[in-house]
């Protein structure tokens, strides 16, 4: 096997870093859905942010987790226990409610100043000419992201890249991942064997890897990404996920599946 007739890649910690993006607008959020924050982020508050990415799953969560850091809940609390749900039920809101308000702040702020949106994220380094080769390739190659999709094919645009029409597979599909997934392989009439997944949280590869009809599927998590030393070295004792470091991502596809 020289690669999958279907290649699923995450967007947010695998194609694109966009962390000064992701604090600036839940920041900006927290402020319009919690009026008394402070004015302006505490010394530290994004590098304490930066720090916590990895507990996010969904969008919707970044707001709340600014607002936990903020009134003061210790980074080592929150990273041993992470409750989006229970801390928004405090706050008083529904996730439809800030997700709503994330979305409407990153609209403003691309009608604004659609640059400045664009300087705050970076493609990580050679993933724009590895998508171009990987697209150019055999195989079908679409983005799963709980991103919205249009905010993602905004960015592959600024950067001169498209995956082509229906390619792009976001938040407002309102399927996990792994149904997103399924419904890709029975469109396509493949095998899972023939689906490889490239993603950068261990919890959503351990929910592909558990998924009905996924079972043969080859998952892979991108070091470079948003995840912690810890979650590397339980992948690496996990059968089924691969650890996929940058390098090797640039390289051949097969050599994707030698073991770190």
């Amino acid at each position: 096997m020289t690669g999958p007739a279907l290649l699923a890649l995450d967007f947010d910690g695998v194609l694109c870093d966009g962390m000064r993006e992701y604090f600036e607008t839940a920041w900006r959020a927290g402020r319009r859905l919690w009026p008394a924050s402070p004015a302006t982020p505490p010394a530290g508050l994004f590098e304490a942010f930066a720090r916590l990415r990895p507990l996010v799953e969904s969008g919707w969560e970044m707001p709340v987790l600014v607002q936990a850091l903020v009134s003061g809940v210790p980074e080592r609390e929150l990273a041993r226990d992470w409750r989006p749900d229970r801390r928004l039920v405090r706050l008083g809101l529904a996730r439809e409610t800030v997700a709503a308000e994330l979305d409407r702040v990153r609209d403003a702020w691309i009608a604004a100043d659609a640059a400045g949106w664009l300087a705050a994220h970076r493609f990580y380094p050679g993933v724009v000419e590895r998508l171009r080769g990987l697209v150019a390739g055999p195989g079908r190659v679409v983005v799963v992201t709980t991103k919205e999709g249009r905010f993602a094919r905004q960015l592959f645009h600024g950067h001169g890249l498209s995956l082509g029409e229906g390619n792009v597979f976001g938040k407002e599909t309102r399927r996990r991942k792994p149904a997103v997934l399924r419904a890709l392989l029975a469109h396509e009439r493949l095998p899972a064997a023939a689906l490889w997944f490239v993603e950068d949280r261990l919890a959503a590869l351990r929910e592909a890897a558990e998924a009905p009809g996924l079972a043969g599927a080859r998952l892979f998590l991108a070091a470079w990404g948003y995840n912690t030393p810890e979650d590397r070295e339980a992948t690496r004792r996990d059968e089924r996920i691969t650890v996929l470091p940058l390098e090797r991502f640039a390289g051949p596809l097969a050599g994707w599946l030698a073991a770190t």
